[in-house]
């Protein structure tokens, strides 16, 4: 699609009203700010003339002329104030906009997405598209419409007056300057474009070297760190230098082609003055015009070149996350009972760069409130099927349904609202502990918060809080153990109420007396709901009406814990290590 057709359908779709009332606001002062600017030298010349012939009959008349020049030049001023306040609204107000299009968009990106970027990259990101729609709407707003009208008012006053070979000399300034913006414009656009990803690399890796800065103290790796940032930043460095060359090889071209107006302009006018008797009034008045333009018409081919860099990459971060697959939801609740809570058909699934898959033709089925246990050794494929079932990967063949619905044409936000996720690796704000459960259920009142940390066993260090809820955590929860990480995790899950609960090794940092206990909460307080419980422990294996056994990337047992017991190594392997106090 065209940049520019994608512009308009970015006013008409993604900016709201007052976004447009603020445009419209701006394009307006604008108009009343050049038209002022564009008169003003047409009456430095009348002044001028006043002065030279003046007597005391007309000094009336030349501080009347004197006072509306002052006027002329102090509009402007007083609304281009104006004109910056309804800019940094806009901005603001199309920030808040651009800011939910893309937490939407990241919302349903699967792992692998974020295997691939990390934090300070996506938040470039969106920073660099908010920078090109500020750009993309100053230019239409200010750039273009300002030039335009002091060019056009400026051409019409020296035809006027009788200045028709300076009227064209501007006129044909005008267009060689736009030949050479044009020229120069879809070379800067590629260079613009290459120095924009590399600035958001280097902000990646600054990002990544920061977040792991443990990493290099503890192997004292300071220098092998730094070097990788510098290697960063010259790329960096190199990008930015082919751009800013190129730019400034434009530039001066458009530096020769202004100092070849103005000289034609200055001798053509002091000529009439000596020669052909002009007024003195009619040479400042070309003087004036000609550097009174001189702004604005760099600004138009400033524009040109701005706004095509912005309209390109803006488009391409438009296109990304304008593609929002259409939202199905899940009908556990619309509909009759259904046969299979969750159902794995011949499913198999390979991770990118791994030869063997992680599951092979796997197939399993699950009744709704039916408690499952899934088990076997490290690597066996139990994750996958967690990763699968919240879409963090597609698998490549069989099929996988959830209470009957395809679980490919339901919509992640259907499917997270439906399933409650917890993990091993848990996730916590720089926010108040009250904060980071609200994630969770942002409606919930202080009684439901309480109670959902009784039930992760998280009461004890609630009352250790110097503040309680309202104690802020450490940046990525670093002042919580590893433990009361996964209660926090599983005191977000108390405060919901999905139809299927999945425990992914989300109990694994916790003593084995508090795991019981808690999951023994979570079966009360779920009752009637799909558990299934991914573990190497044996905790949980008396709760489940069925324990199945992973190995291999395939099914190797799928009954009840006291079948399994006679015939599967694992299973028995599990209990005698639990019976001995140890880990799996």
């Amino acid at each position: 699609m065209n940049n520019w057709k994608k512009l308009y359908l970015l006013f008409l779709h993604h900016l709201k009203a007052r976004d447009r009332t603020f445009i419209v606001s701006t394009i307006v002062c604008t108009l009343i700010a050049a038209s002022c600017l564009s008169t003003a030298p047409f009456m430095l010349g009348r002044l001028t003339d006043s002065l030279l012939k003046a007597d005391t009959s007309s000094a009336q008349q030349i501080i009347i002329t004197a006072l509306f020049y002052l006027l002329l030049i102090a509009i402007p001023k007083l609304i281009n104030s104006v004109i910056m306040y309804l800019q940094s609204l806009l901005r603001l107000s199309a920030n808040q906009t651009l800011l939910a299009s893309y937490f939407n968009y990241l919302c349903v990106q699967s792992e692998s997405f974020f295997s691939q970027k990390n934090p300070g990259e996506l938040s470039q990101e969106v920073n660099q598209a908010s920078n090109d729609l500020f750009s993309i709407v100053r230019n239409l707003s200010f750039s273009i419409v300002s030039p335009i009208v002091q060019i056009g008012i400026a051409v019409i006053v020296l035809i006027l007056s009788k200045n028709t070979f300076v009227a064209m000399a501007m006129a044909v300034y005008v267009i060689l300057f736009l030949i050479n913006n044009i020229y120069y414009a879809r070379r800067l656009t590629a260079l613009k474009m290459a120095y924009m990803t590399a600035g958001r690399n280097t902000y990646a890796t600054l990002t990544d070297s920061i977040s792991n800065i443990n990493v290099a103290r503890q192997y004292n790796a300071y220098d092998f760190l730094l070097g990788r940032y510098n290697k960063a930043l010259k790329e960096d460095r190199q990008a930015q230098s082919h751009y800013w060359t190129t730019m400034v090889r434009m530039q001066m071209i458009n530096a020769l082609l202004f100092v070849g107006l103005f000289g034609v302009s200055f001798m053509l006018a002091l000529y009439d003055v000596v020669y052909n008797g002009r007024s003195v009034g009619n040479f400042v008045l070309i003087g004036a015009y000609t550097l009174t333009l001189l702004s604005p018409i760099e600004s138009l081919g400033n524009m040109f070149t701005e706004i095509n860099q912005a309209l390109r990459t803006f488009a391409i971060f438009i296109d990304k996350i304008a593609t929002q697959s259409e939202r199905r939801g899940l009908t556990s609740k619309c509909t009759p009972p259904h046969r299979w809570a969750v159902a794995f058909d011949r499913v198999t699934l390979t991770y990118p760069g791994k030869e063997h898959a992680a599951l092979n033709d796997v197939s399993f089925s699950i009744k709704p409130g039916e408690c499952v246990v899934i088990t076997g050794p490290s690597g066996a494929g139990k994750s996958t099927i967690a990763k699968i079932l919240m879409k963090q990967y597609v698998h490549e063949a069989g099929s996988v349904c959830v209470f009957d619905d395809k679980l490919a044409e339901i919509d992640l936000h259907a499917a997270s609202e439906k399933i409650g996720f917890v993990s091993q690796e848990v996730f916590a704000f720089k926010d108040t502990l009250r904060f980071n459960l609200l994630v969770a259920h942002p409606s919930a009142s202080d009684h439901e918060l309480l109670l959902a940390l009784d039930k992760a066993e998280l009461r004890d260090y609630l009352a250790g809080l110097p503040q309680g809820l309202d104690t802020v955590l450490g940046d990525r929860g670093v002042t919580l153990s590893g433990g009361q990480r996964q209660r926090l995790a599983l005191a977000r899950l108390f405060l919901r109420q999905p139809d299927i609960i999945l425990l992914d090794e989300a109990t694994s940092s916790l003593d084995v007396v508090t795991e019981k206990r808690i999951l023994q909460n979570i079966v009360d307080a779920f009752q009637h709901k799909t558990i299934l419980i991914i573990t190497h422990r044996a905790t949980a294996l008396p709760m489940a009406d069925r324990v199945m056994v992973v190995s291999g990337g395939q099914i190797e047992g799928f009954e009840g814990l006291q079948r399994l017991k006679t015939h599967n190594a694992f299973i028995n392997h599990v209990l005698d290590a639990d019976a001995k106090g140890l880990e799996v």
